[in-house]
């Protein structure tokens, strides 16, 4: 039997990884850091060969899940997408169900890669039927509420549902008017292009996150604003507000976060590691905090946090990692305070 055909993809998939694996080490902050970039890179690399290859399994209704894998994603939403062609004609039909919230988003995609909003639209209990039901009309012309217009540029279509009951039933949506159904074949035809396209995308994605990770290592144990070369790149939504924060501490030391008294319909703070993957289990939120007795919330952020402690995010054992605090429908960014405390 002869052997088959090497594939030069993999020769590409190798070499990206090996520059990840060694970008990530010269990047890593201390040992144990270091230690998770291995993984991190498996985890990175499992989501863009999900896209690339088995994206069949995860769509349904024209609409792809998203792995909610890369840079600091929001464990509260449900996201999905589709590729858009701004020349065709598109619609979203849609239930809220037990969700709070859908946010449908037109994005086009810079030159580095990051998404940059073009159209957006928002549909609250207050924004849809008595039972629960909407629809959107997409399309380069059109006009009026319950539409979306698409600019030339647009390629992305993001929809990012805030679902916080467990036991209740996320939003449907469905999209209509997309070119392709589900396919089983690799994504760009070829295994070969599908390979040469994740070992783009995979160093390109750490490469990316491993430059948030020092921007944000610069204002340890506390929050901040996006500097301006962030801002665009995570700014998903119109109406959320961001704020980055870092936990880095010493043995024995957890830090206090104190909740800016803002009004908004939604606010989060969501522990990542170094590499800016969510700690699972790791947040709280205006669902499930609990106010002191002068009326203000207190999250405590740690490795090793004592039981009684109130509003407890725990780590999982990690001392430095980043912090997103966010809030949707706040008329200002208020950044959280944020003070070190140490065990006595």
């Amino acid at each position: 039997m002869s052997q088959a055909e090497p594939i030069p993809g993999w020769n590409a998939l190798q070499g990206a990884i090996a520059t990840a694996r060694g970008e990530l080490a010269a990047a890593a902050p201390d040992k144990e850091t270091a230690a998770e970039a291995d993984a991190y890179v498996m985890r990175v690399l499992t989501a863009n060969f999900t896209d690339g290859f088995l994206n069949h399994l995860l769509t349904a209704d024209g609409l792809m899940r998203a792995l909610p894998t890369k840079g600091g994603p929001n464990p509260d939403y449900i996201m999905t997408h589709a590729a858009i062609d701004p020349t065709r004609r598109y619609s979203i039909e849609g239930h809220l169900h037990d969700s709070e919230r859908v946010g449908v988003g037109l994005y086009s995609v810079t030159a580095n890669g990051a998404l940059s909003l073009e159209g957006y639209a928002a549909f609250e209990r207050s924004d849809v039927n008595p039972d629960g039901h909407f629809n959107l009309g997409i399309s380069a012309d059109a006009q009026g509420d319950g539409t979306l217009r698409l600019t030339p540029s647009c390629r992305v279509l993001l929809v990012r549902i805030l679902t916080r009951n467990s036991q209740g039933r996320p939003a449907r949506i469905a999209l209509t008017g997309a070119s392709q159904s589900p396919t089983f074949q690799p994504a760009q035809d070829s295994c070969e292009r599908t390979l040469m396209l994740i070992a783009q995308t995979t160093l390109r994605a750490i490469r990316q996150y491993i430059r948030w990770s020092q921007l944000n290592a610069a204002t340890p144990n506390r929050f901040t604003a996006p500097p301006p070369e962030m801002a665009d790149e995570v700014q998903g939504d119109p109406d959320t507000h961001y704020c980055l924060g870092r936990y880095d501490l010493a043995a024995g030391q957890w830090l206090e976060v104190q909740i800016p008294q803002v009004a908004c319909r939604y606010w989060s703070l969501h522990a990542y590691n170094h590499w800016c993957e969510y700690l699972p289990g790791a947040s709280a939120h205006d669902l499930n905090a609990i106010a002191d007795d002068d009326g203000f919330i207190r999250v405590h952020i740690g490795p090793s946090l004592a039981p009684t402690l109130p509003n407890r995010v725990d780590t999982l054992g990690r001392h430095r990692g980043v912090l997103i605090f966010r809030t949707i429908g706040a008329s200002e960014l208020q950044p959280p305070y944020a003070k070190l405390k140490t065990w006595r």
